[in-house]
C-alpha cells in the first residue's frame, strides 16, 4: 500500500513539474511577462527607467505623459523574434506599443525596449 501511494505522488509530482515548464515556456506566460512588466514600469513612473526602454523619444515622451493608473490592454500574441527575444504589441491609453523582450533567465523575460507605433 506503502509503495502504490508512493508512485501515485511521484507520478503526480513528475506530471505538475512537466506542465509547469510548458507553461513557463508558452506564449501565455511570457504575455504575462509583457503586462507586468509594461504595468510596472509605467506605474513607478521613474523617468530614468522609462527612457531607457525607449527606441525614441516620442516614445519617451507618450510613456512619460501616462498616468500611473494606465494598465496594457489588449496585448497580443507572439508576433516574432527567437526563443530568446520576441515581440508583442500592446495598448496604451488607445495607442498601440510594441513591445521587445529578452529572455533574462530561464523563467524571466525582460523588456528591451518599446516603441510607439
Amino acid at each position: 500500500m506503502k509503495k502504490r501511494k508512493l508512485l501515485v505522488f511521484a507520478i503526480i509530482a513528475v506530471a505538475l513539474i512537466f506542465l509547469g515548464g510548458i507553461y513557463l515556456n508558452s506564449d501565455i506566460y511570457i504575455t504575462h511577462q509583457v503586462n507586468t512588466k509594461v504595468n510596472r514600469v509605467i506605474q513607478a513612473g521613474n523617468t530614468k527607467e522609462l527612457k531607457r526602454i525607449s527606441n525614441d523619444k516620442t516614445t519617451y515622451k507618450f510613456l512619460i505623459s501616462l498616468s500611473n493608473s494606465t494598465r496594457c490592454k489588449d496585448t497580443s500574441d507572439f508576433q516574432g523574434g527567437t526563443n530568446k527575444n520576441a515581440y508583442y504589441v500592446t495598448t496604451l491609453n488607445k495607442q498601440k506599443i510594441g513591445v521587445h523582450m529578452y529572455k533574462a533567465s530561464l523563467f524571466n523575460w525582460r523588456i528591451k525596449y518599446v516603441e510607439k507605433q
